[in-house]
């Protein structure tokens, strides 16, 4: 399907129904935090800190951060920066909003919708991190067209990250996490950290886990964490 700004989206915009708290949380939050459609001009001229009322640090960027755990968990742990999260699915940004929505939620801006017109909004070299987490295999070969990681993605990423800043990816499907690697890997304007298996085998220090990475994808095997740094 295609959205209103032109862009595809591919999948359930949502699944089961919503009870009273996340409708609630929804139609309470969501006009507040979501970044204004006329900011979408995919112009690259999208300044991180125009979307906050105070600045911070540093920014963050997480594509499809299903139920919000883990973007949540960064802002309880990182009030001084300021995170983007984006989740086309409605359950997942009921979830996220109804998580927040007692809680301190002034360091973050959210989307739901695709990634990609944020992503390309954006200013040159303004964010400190990207996080891609667990995201859709598409598995049919058909559809690996539709995978956010491919290498004219990476190219919007490679723009958008300082030199420095960190894509921060994994998944427990193995061809999933190869293709990310591979594409990664191939791309001029990353550089994978690992030095040996521990690396990207062993969860990192300080790292969030949620929900779905304790239950893991059917058919899954092993977690698999990949950091780059844009060079």
């Amino acid at each position: 399907m295609q959205d209103h700004n032109g862009s595809h989206f591919y999948g359930r915009r949502s699944g089961r129904p919503l009870n009273k708290k996340r409708v609630e949380a929804l139609d309470t939050l969501l006009p507040v935090l979501s970044i204004a459609s006329e900011c979408l001009t995919q112009d690259g001229t999208l300044a991180p800190a125009s979307l906050f009322a105070n600045p911070h640090t540093e920014y963050w960027l997480e594509i499809g951060f299903g139920s919000g755990e883990h973007v949540a968990g960064l802002m309880e742990r990182h009030p001084d920066h300021g995170f983007i999260g984006v989740e086309p699915y409605i359950n997942g940004m009921s979830n996220f909003l109804n998580a927040i929505e007692h809680k301190p939620h002034d360091n973050v801006r959210v989307h739901m919708d695709d990634a990609l017109p944020v992503a390309k909004s954006l200013t040159s070299a303004s964010l400190d991190g990207i996080y891609i987490l667990n995201p859709d295999p598409w598995h049919k070969k058909r559809h690996h067209k539709r995978r956010i990681v491919r290498q004219d993605t990476l190219d919007v990423y490679a723009r958008i990250l300082k030199p420095g800043g960190q894509l921060v990816m994994s998944s427990d499907v193995p061809d999933m996490a190869e293709w990310m690697l591979t594409h990664a890997m191939n791309h001029p304007a990353f550089a994978w950290t690992a030095q040996c298996r521990d690396d990207w085998a062993i969860r990192p220090k300080d790292w969030i886990t949620t929900a779905y990475e304790v239950k893991g994808a059917k058919g899954a095997k092993q977690m698999c964490y990949l950091l780059f740094l844009r060079k």
